[in-house]
């Protein structure tokens, strides 16, 4: 099968950069693949054709244009040039608005508009640099919005793929009719990597980069877009415990000075530690106890699935798309509102005060990740091929 891969980065370090790698990795075993995609890291080249899609990085707004408008025409160029000769074209987000195959869909755009219309997702806009970032964030969501619907509304693509049920119940509330026919494929985690073996290889020396000490009970919090992931939220529950010896642990990009100041408000800035974005979560996740992410929207998670595969019990939202495969008090925990910060507390007290419940729940966790290979992934999205091969081949006279 020859393979059109679109996506603007592909790497393993998080997002839909990471999905797409994880997918491209194993497809390109059997498959002949090509890939269109600014950024390529961590994929052995012999095995695929890449084609570079220019595009800018920063900010966000200029890389979505950009790479929206290289995209679309480096593929209309090489069919204009008949040099395109792929069984399926499959599409990574909105990120191209050339006729596809097959779309895999990371985010409800739409769905992301409306709650920062409502300021449930609010960015800080106090200092000149918050404001443009804010701006930018604006800017990006209104394009995104509507490209989403300007290539749902199409009836190019044979096939639309969402990450999580909760995804599909969106598309429908947003999109009526024409979202019934998605397919759900969640997403999958590196089982190897993320291991609960990896406690006796890096448990003490992440704890003593950072200050913890062995009898500390951590937190960890993971992820960009922290309005989006409740980072708040995480502070303020972890201000209501009556546990001082207590630590929370939030890695990835955010703007660590805005929410250190919270931290400093709610009185417990000594017990939050910012670490910037690692591509070595798995080592983080060995190093805590509980992972907590109180999203007040979230399609997917893989942080919660690769903190399952690593052997931690999960507090995180009933909205969040992982939450599919989370048997509340069995696998994980689950808050109705994210903004319920007593709950929060409630629940992450609930676990540290009891070490077998955290490792029982911990160890159902590994159990159920053990499901969600990236092998599993990968068949179910060579299905969808086949089933789209297969409606061509009988729409032909």
């Amino acid at each position: 099968m020859k393979i059109a891969f679109i996506a603007p980065g592909v790497h393993h370090h998080d997002g839909p950069a990471k999905v797409a790698a994880a997918l491209i990795e194993r497809l390109c075993e059997d498959h002949q693949v090509s890939v269109f995609s600014h950024t390529v890291e961590g994929i052995d080249l012999s095995k695929i054709k890449y084609y570079r899609v220019p595009a800018f990085t920063h900010p966000r707004f200029l890389a979505y244009i950009s790479f929206l408008v290289s995209s679309t025409i480096t593929l209309a160029v090489l069919s204009l040039l008949r040099k395109r000769d792929f069984d399926i074209i499959h599409l990574s987000g909105y990120c191209c608005v050339f006729s596809t195959d097959v779309i895999t869909s990371h985010f409800c755009e739409r769905e992301g508009y409306r709650l920062e219309k409502l300021n449930i997702i609010e960015m800080p806009h106090k200092s000149v640099l918050q404001k443009l970032k804010a701006l930018d964030y604006r800017m990006y969501r209104r394009l995104a919005t509507f490209v989403e619907g300007l290539v749902f509304g199409r009836s190019s693509h044979k096939v639309h793929i969402v990450v999580s049920r909760s995804m599909r119940r969106e598309f429908i509330r947003h999109y009526g009719a024409a979202a019934e026919n998605i397919t759900v494929i969640p997403n999958g985690v590196d089982l190897e990597m993320f291991n609960p073996a990896n406690r006796s290889l890096y448990r003490d020396s992440i704890r003593e980069r950072h200050g913890i000490s062995r009898s500390d009970l951590v937190l960890m919090l993971a992820g960009g877009d922290w309005e989006r992931k409740g980072v708040s939220y995480a502070i303020e529950a972890l201000s209501l415990l009556p546990l001082p010896d207590v630590k929370l642990l939030i890695v990835g990009s955010g703007d660590a000075k805005f929410y250190g100041q919270f931290a400093e408000q709610e009185q417990v800035r000594e017990r939050v530690i910012f670490v910037p974005h690692s591509r070595n979560l798995q080592e983080y996740y060995a190093a805590s106890d509980v992972f907590v992410l109180p999203t007040v929207y979230e399609p997917f998670g893989l942080v919660i699935v690769e903190a399952m595969a690593s052997g931690l019990p999960v507090i995180t939202s009933g909205i969040a798309g992982a939450a599919d495969v989370i048997i509340d008090g069995v696998n994980g925990l689950l808050l109705r509102e994210p903004s319920d910060v007593n709950a929060l507390a409630a629940k992450i007290e609930l676990l540290l005060l009891n070490a077998e419940l955290r490792r029982t729940m911990g160890e159902h966790a590994r159990e159920t990740a053990e499901k969600l290979s990236w092998n599993c992934v990968t068949q179910k999205t060579i299905d969808v091929y086949n089933r789209v091969l297969s409606h061509s081949n009988l729409e032909r006279p």
